[in-house]
Formats: C-alpha cells, sequence, structure tokens
C-alpha cells in the first residue's frame, strides 16, 4: 500500500549510498547487485528516506535495462509498487525511468516488441486508477496505442487504448498536453469512422482556450479541420463555414497560399449550400462584403454569393453550364450526388423566396415554368417552405392558383389586432402564475409558522 511522501526521513541514508555504490556496481553478477540494490531499497523505504529510495530504484532500473534483463525488471515493477509503505513519488520515479528505457527496445524486432508490449501493460496495471501515476499511465497508453496502429495495424484496439484516458481531468498533466491528447483522440475516431464519438470528443476542447501557448496555432488548425470532417458527415454546412472563417485567421493557414484558397473556395460553396435561414442570410452577406475573398477567389466562383443574394430569379441550367464542367467536377464536395443535388434544392428555394416577394397570386403552371419544374413538384417545393416558415402561401388546386401572404406583413389592422391579443393573454396568464405562486409561497409560511408553535 502506497503513501505520502513524509515531511523528513527518518533516517537519511544518503552516505550509505553513496559508500554502497561503488561496491556494488564492481559485482561481476548483476543479480548480486540487484538483490543489494533491494535490501537498500527495503532500508530506505523503512525510514522514508525518499531521495534515497529514489536514487536506489533508479539503479535497479539502470542495472537491469543494461543487462536487458527486461523479464525480471517486469516482475520488479509489480512487486515494488505493491510493497507495503511504498513511498508515492518513489514509485513515480521507478516507473518514470522504467518508461525512458523502452526506448532500447526496437519496434522493428518481433521478440523486442513483444516485451515492450508486456513492459507497457505491466505498467498500466500498477497505474490504474492512481492519481499520482496517471502522467505515466497516460505517457505508456500512447505508445501502446501507437504501436497497436503501427506494427499491429489494429485501429480499433489502438483508438480504444487512448480513448480510454480521461486526460481533461489529470492535474498533473499541462494544458498543452492534455490538448494534444485530445486531438490524437479525435483523430482516431474519425479514422475509424466513429463521427459521433469523435462529436463528444470535441467538445472537451473550448476554442477561446486555444491561445497563448507554444503550439496554440498548430492546435487551433487541427481542431477546427477535426470539426470540419466531423461537419461534412453530417452535413452540416453552417458548422463548416464558421470553423472555416476561423481557420483562414490563423496565420498559419494565412501564409499557406493553396490552403487558404482552397478554404475560401470551400466556405462559399458550402455558404450556399446551407439551408436559408436568417444566420444563413446574415453570413452569406458577410461573406460577400469581405474583401479576402473578392482578391483571392475566381470570379464566377465569387459570383456564386451574388447570384444567392439578388432578388432574382436563378436559371439552373445556366449555373449548370457555367460552373458543372469547369468547377463541380473538380471539386470533391460536389463528386457526392446528395450535394448536387442539394444546389438544386437551393435554387428553387431562393426562386420560391424572390416570387414570394413579387407576386400574391400566381397560376400554379405558370409559378412551375418560373421554377422549372413539374406541377407536382412545384407543390412539394412549397409545401415544403411553408411548412419551415419560409414563406407564407396556400394552393387551390381546383383553379389551379397559389396565393401567397407576404411575410412579416404585419402592419394590417388584423394582425395587429391579434398580435394585441396575443400579448395581453401571455401578459394575463404570467399575472396569474405570479399570483398562484404567492399563494403558496404564504401557505408554506403559514405552516412553517404552526409548526414552529407546536
Amino acid at each position: 500500500m502506497s503513501r505520502e511522501d513524509p515531511l523528513k526521513a527518518e533516517k537519511d541514508y544518503s552516505a550509505t549510498l553513496d559508500e554502497q555504490f561503488p561496491l556494488i556496481e564492481k559485482l561481476t553478477d548483476y543479480k548480486a547487485a540487484v538483490e543489494k540494490y533491494l535490501v537498500l531499497e527495503k532500508q530506505t523505504r523503512q525510514s522514508s528516506d525518499v531521495a534515497s529510495s529514489k536514487r536506489v530504484l533508479v539503479k535497479i532500473v539502470d542495472t537491469l535495462a543494461q543487462n536487458r534483463d527486461w523479464e525480471y525488471l517486469n516482475e520488479l515493477i509489480t512487486l515494488l509498487s505493491k510493497k507495503h509503505g511504498q513511498l508515492k513519488s518513489s514509485i513515480q520515479q521507478f516507473l518514470q525511468s522504467t518508461i525512458d528505457k523502452l526506448e532500447l527496445l526496437s519496434d522493428d524486432d518481433k521478440s523486442e516488441l513483444e516485451t515492450k508490449v508486456k513492459l507497457i501493460e505491466t505498467i498500466r496495471t500498477v497505474s490504474d486508477k492512481k492519481i499520482f501515476v496517471e502522467l505515466e499511465r497516460a505517457i505508456v497508453s500512447r505508445k501502446l496505442s501507437e504501436i497497436y496502429l503501427e506494427k499491429y495495424d489494429n485501429l480499433d484496439k489502438a483508438t480504444e487504448i487512448l480513448c480510454d484516458l480521461q486526460v481533461e481531468t489529470y492535474s498533473l498533466m499541462t494544458f498543452s498536453t492534455k490538448i494534444d491528447y485530445i486531438l490524437e483522440q479525435i483523430r482516431l475516431t474519425l479514422k475509424k469512422g466513429d463521427y459521433g464519438q469523435a462529436r463528444i470528443l470535441s467538445r472537451k476542447i473550448l476554442l477561446k482556450s486555444l491561445k497563448n501557448f507554444e503550439k496554440a496555432d498548430l492546435y487551433k488548425a487541427t481542431y477546427l479541420k477535426d470539426l470540419n470532417k466531423i461537419g461534412y458527415h453530417e452535413n452540416d454546412f453552417i458548422d463548416i463555414v464558421k470553423n472555416s472563417l476561423l481557420l483562414i485567421e490563423i496565420p498559419l493557414i494565412k501564409e499557406d497560399k493553396p490552403q487558404l484558397d482552397n478554404l475560401l473556395v470551400t466556405i462559399i460553396y458550402c455558404i450556399v449550400l446551407a439551408p436559408y435561414d436568417n444566420y444563413q442570410s446574415d453570413l452569406i452577406n458577410k461573406i460577400k462584403a469581405n474583401s479576402v475573398f473578392r482578391k483571392n477567389v475566381d470570379a464566377k466562383i465569387y459570383d456564386l454569393l451574388e447570384v444567392f443574394t439578388t432578388n432574382e430569379l436563378i436559371h439552373w441550367p445556366k449555373i449548370e453550364a457555367t460552373y458543372k464542367e469547369e468547377y463541380f467536377s473538380k471539386n470533391c464536395m460536389f463528386r457526392k450526388e446528395s450535394n448536387y443535388k442539394n444546389l438544386q434544392n437551393r435554387i428553387v428555394e431562393h426562386n420560391l423566396r424572390v416570387i414570394n416577394k413579387y407576386y400574391s397570386i400566381i397560376r400554379l403552371d405558370r409559378l412551375a415554368y418560373l421554377l422549372q419544374l413539374s406541377n407536382t413538384e412545384s407543390e412539394s417545393y412549397i409545401s415544403e417552405l411553408v411548412s419551415k416558415g419560409m414563406i407564407s402561401a396556400k394552393i387551390n388546386r381546383p383553379e389551379g392558383i397559389v396565393k401567397f401572404d407576404k411575410v412579416g406583413k404585419s402592419e394590417s389592422p388584423d394582425n395587429i389586432n391579434s398580435l394585441l391579443n396575443d400579448w395581453c393573454y401571455d401578459v394575463d396568464k404570467l399575472l396569474e402564475e405570479i399570483d398562484s405562486i404567492g399563494h403558496l409561497i404564504n401557505k408554506e409560511e403559514l405552516m412553517h409558522g404552526i409548526k414552529q408553535k407546536v
């Protein structure tokens, strides 16, 4: 059972060790030397001499590693870590020294690799659920994860080992190291295709915290790129735009011209693919006004922003003829058939919003002609946009007409009266609730007073 380091040792063994170490080092039999070190380890441990205990344990590790007796070292890791009264900092030093010696074992030699894995597993076992050696456990767990990934080609096991670490709770680990570990966890889960787990892991990092340390920009760029991969999988185009707008502000990205240009084009494509709402409308106008896009993006791609922010009908055949072969076919985003179909949907939705602004009543066949769709498809789009609250319309099938109500037209007396009535009802209901709460509080106070008297 390990214990906290004492404030003062019962006996100082530093002089004894200075005397004994040279004598022990002269022994030709390393096992005999280790036995003598173990005697000194017991004495220093029982006397609570932390500094001397650490020196002895380091000597044991050095001796066994030098003689490549990894099996004996593996046994001693378990044995010494469980010794009664073992000091916590001594165990920590012992494990650190062992971890440093793992580099002597080659990953290219099958036998040595197996030995290294065995040692790492032992360190993971003795450090499990022990806060004072959580950092050492994290280090060897990452090494083991890399071995399973690179040498055994076992992505699932590598991900399981690394993602088992809750590094955000480790008090002994520096903040930048925590970020590094979490980013590696996200990378492995993305490689595995587990986007749900990657999203959960990504919430452990706050963007505003990625600043004022050495690799802040690198980690921020990596994190935002990982979020974009999740966004692509979930077709969350608005999220991709938000993350990419942050990416292009990072000096590391600004200096990489090809990467910057690719991001700017991606932002434009994603913002036109994103479903329309107030936030999307605000973003697309901000992007359009940003001079960085005008200066660095091809004029025709930039024109897409103009097309989608102007209250004019967009003709799909013209868009297809202009962009399909020269631009869309060369971009990986539009190689996904669903995104190409999605662009057509956004154009139809845009056209419907424009028609809604200029028409009060229109014949269904005329509407279908303007939208370049069949009557059935036109009805379907109208129904979808009405359910989303983008437009307000009614279809009269017997007469074959569509009646549009102007969205936001609340200046009519009927609308004003209706709105005022709703507000009055809400205020009355609120006052009733407050009155009821007041009565309940008074009742509780009276009951409490009666109990006190009794």
